[in-house]
């Protein structure tokens, strides 16, 4: 018979320390922390993942494993121009959704994105491969596809999308509320945003001359 307490003590760790690995990042999160708020004795972390390094991975994994999916993908079926252009807003808005989130579990990834930012870890060339190239692959040819000029401008609005997007992963939730009208909770903000995003896209795709 499966060691149902063995499985609920692991996960019970790994979910307290995707919430203090968020707070926290990967050098400040201490073991004894983790493990407190896990109610587990220290020394399971040893035997469950071999160290805080070995943690961190399982954690980043159960994360963010198949997380960018659904981005890479938009490119797929996007058959035409304005097919393109339909999935150059989804994905905007996806991504938003991805870097702002503020509640558990979704945020523990907004949060981990936000210290590898900062200050990038071992896992980090895990995170850029397995998660950001793909993602930004996929949109880097609904780019092309939608009429981009050159690769310069490709590059430079691959830039002032990531720049844009990533900024709501750095903000705390505190310093996102003064930008948001009162009255508007905030799914409908992040539409707003990631239509102001995309039409500043389509702006520069669409100027005679670049």
């Amino acid at each position: 018979m499966p060691d149902t307490g063995r499985t609920d003590t692991r996960k019970a760790i790994m979910d307290a320390a995707a919430d203090v690995f968020a707070a926290r990042g990967f050098r400040s999160a201490t073991v004894r922390e983790i493990c407190a708020k896990a109610n587990a004795n220290i020394a399971l972390v040893s035997r469950y993942f071999g160290s805080k390094q070995g943690l961190y991975a399982e954690v980043c994994r159960m994360l963010f494993n198949g997380l960018g999916i659904p981005l890479a993908e938009l490119y797929r079926n996007a058959g035409t121009k304005n097919d393109c252009r339909l999935a150059i807003r989804e994905w905007i808005g996806r991504a938003i959704k991805i870097t702002s989130a503020s509640r558990a579990p979704a945020s523990f990834v907004a949060g981990i994105f936000r210290h590898e930012m900062n200050s990038p870890s071992s896992m980090h060339e895990y995170l850029r491969k397995e998660f950001l190239s793909p993602v930004f692959k996929c949109f880097r040819r609904l780019i092309e596809a939608a009429g981009s000029k050159s690769e310069a401008m490709t590059l430079s609005l691959l830039s002032s999308v990531w720049s844009q997007i990533s900024i709501y992963a750095l903000l705390a939730e505190v310093w996102q509320r003064p930008f948001r009208p009162a009255g508007i909770p905030k799914p409908q903000w992040i539409e707003l945003m990631a239509d102001e995003i995309t039409a500043g896209v389509f702006a520069r795709l669409d100027r005679k001359a670049d």
